[in-house]
């Protein structure tokens, strides 16, 4: 019953903390800067163009700038996000 939400941002940098239900999906994004996405509990694929892993308690993964991907939770899963504002965003 836990809720998405954002546990910080400033100027440059936001952190969020996802809680995603088995089979749901975030379609395809791009973020404006670097960011990291670790996994906290469940499991879940974070997809790219160049590959598809499998994410579990304790992982961690940095996607850059602009680079395209999307979130799938393979069973209830809460996950970090770590994300770098660059000027102006």
């Amino acid at each position: 019953s836990a809720k998405s939400v954002t546990l910080m941002r400033s100027d440059h940098l936001e952190v969020m903390r996802l809680m995603l239900p088995a089979g749901k999906r975030i379609p395809e994004h791009r973020a404006p800067g670097e960011i990291t996405v670790q996994c906290l509990e469940g499991s879940l694929k974070f997809g790219t163009d160049a590959a598809v892993q499998t994410m579990h308690a304790g992982d961690l993964l940095f996607a850059t700038p602009g680079q395209a991907h999307w979130l799938e939770a393979l069973e209830d899963a809460s996950v970090l996000v770590t994300l770098y504002l660059p000027q102006g965003h």
